[in-house]
């Protein structure tokens, strides 16, 4: 979103998360960064790369915020119903009446269909706001070269015909990769792994003081590469210095 939006011109601000609350939003700095200016909130859920599974509670806070500045909602939810046990994934849209909602997905993640590039935005627009937003999304559509014709066709079939048993074997294959590698990163000095609630991520905080060799994190996994062929996203690239990001798809 970041590189896309100020390609255009537009200013991005980033809200914090906090990390001892499994990456809840600091609803208290996002009320702060909103302006007449603001044109839409971001809301990543579940989310990459914190793999946080917000609460309805967590949820209705953002709402009203959004709500009580009048502004909308971009909420990605590409990693809908991707949650582990004990957790639930909440639509933003059903939420709410009062604020606007692009709900945008896809079959990347879920449906393990990644490289094909289908998706899908639902404008949810109950008091009739986003008259110039749809006629935007229908240029922007008018804009792409060589859609997917082949996942296009079928599509409805992949959407009705997916036995929920696929889905129920891939969360549990990334849950118990979750449980492992948590486990062992909490037996490793100097490395603070945050449990994952879905997705397929795990993000992995770095006492630097425990590693005097290295200056940030970035430094940090750049050896891990040199020296042992093993590659994470520093979380820099998130803007959120001092953890990396780990890959939980990892084949047995």
């Amino acid at each position: 979103y970041k590189t896309l939006a100020e390609s255009l011109g537009v200013t991005v601000r980033t809200y914090d998360l906090l990390p001892e609350k499994s990456w809840e939003i600091d609803i208290a700095h996002m009320d702060s960064l909103i302006d007449e200016h603001t044109a839409a909130i971001v809301v990543n859920n579940p989310s990459n790369p914190c793999v946080s599974v917000y609460g309805k509670e967590h949820l209705k806070e953002v709402l009203a915020v959004a709500n009580n500045h009048k502004v909308p909602i971009i909420a990605d939810e590409i990693y809908e119903h991707f949650v582990f046990d004990g957790f639930e994934y909440h639509s933003m849209a059903s939420l709410t009446t009062e604020v606007p909602i692009l709900s945008c997905s896809g079959l990347t993640k879920r449906f393990l269909v990644p490289g094909w590039r289908m998706g899908w935005i639902v404008v949810n627009d109950r008091n009739n706001v986003f008259s110039e937003v749809r006629s935007g999304l229908l240029s922007l559509s008018q804009r792409i070269l060589g859609p997917n014709t082949l996942v296009q066709a079928a599509l409805p079939d992949i959407l009705t015909n997916t036995p929920q048993q696929f889905f129920h074997d891939t969360v549990q294959y990334i849950q118990k990769n979750a449980s492992l590698f948590y486990k062992r990163f909490c037996d490793i000095p100097g490395l603070k792994p945050v449990m994952p609630q879905g997705a397929m991520y795990l993000m992995v905080g770095i006492d630097m003081a425990g590693f005097p060799q290295f200056k940030t994190d970035v430094e940090f996994t750049e050896n891990m590469v040199t020296e042992q062929s093993v590659f994470c996203l520093p979380a820099t690239c998130f803007q959120y210095p001092g953890y990396f990001r780990v890959v939980l798809t990892v084949p047995a």
